[in-house]
């Protein structure tokens, strides 16, 4: 049984002594790592379910650790309650997606203002050019995601870099999706996705940063919002 097959997910696809948490780690904080990996590895799909049984049983830790953790992403709107049910990967939607592209966008531009000096042009662009060789749609967003990380790395607003990487959980949602289901119609953008955010950093331009970083998730959005839209 794949986790593409069946409708209710309870962990199978992986050897369960891989699956067990080591005591040392936060519970909480554990589980919802491994929910997060399995989700962005494209094995928990938008409308999958997960129940705290299921997972208490599978990652070997009792069902208080298992239920905060999935309530903290019902709260970040990764997943939906329904009573006798579980938990729900939220589908996907146009209207959702049309609003939060723009807040990361504008959350990234921040950060990348604040951390200009302290970025690694030189490790950007090797990210940057793996990144455009790569060809499994997975990598792609892990690639793309490491990218933006590494953007916001040496802001020193903890706060912010929190608020950006939730708002990133959310959103790989759509990403993961978008790229395994578009294909090559992810390529909405010839050559480096992020050459202009490079450049405008290479000269110190802040407002060129800004508005390659709107850019940049404006286009994503786009390719997004009209894959969404598609007909079937």
């Amino acid at each position: 049984m794949s986790g593409r097959a069946c409708r209710s997910y309870t962990l199978c696809v992986m050897d369960t002594n891989e699956q067990v948490i080591a005591r040392p780690e936060p519970l909480r904080a554990a589980v919802y790592r491994r929910v997060v990996r399995l989700m962005t590895s494209g094995e928990l799909e938008p409308g999958q379910t997960l129940t705290e049984a299921g997972l208490s049983k599978t990652l070997g830790v009792s069902r208080t650790p298992v239920r905060e953790a999935l309530l903290q992403l019902e709260a970040e709107g990764v997943l939906q309650s329904t009573p006798a049910k579980g938990f729900t990967v939220r589908e996907l939607s146009t209207t959702e997606a049309a609003e939060l592209f723009p807040i990361l966008a504008t959350l990234e531009s921040l950060a990348v203002r604040i951390a200009a000096k302290s970025v690694n042009l030189r490790e950007l662009r090797e990210i940057d050019a793996e990144l455009t060789l790569a060809e499994d749609p997975v990598t792609r967003w892990r690639m793309d995601t490491t990218f933006h990380e590494k953007l916001i790395e040496g802001c020193p607003n903890a706060s912010l870099r929190a608020l950006i990487t939730r708002l990133r959980v959310t959103l790989s949602r759509y990403e993961i999706e978008f790229m395994r289901r578009a294909g090559q119609e992810w390529e909405h953008v010839a050559g480096s996705r992020h050459a202009a955010i490079l450049d405008a950093l290479a000269h110190h331009d802040l407002d060129g940063v800004h508005e390659a970083i709107g850019r940049n998730w404006q286009d994503s959005l786009d390719a997004v919002r009209t894959w969404l839209d598609a007909p079937g």
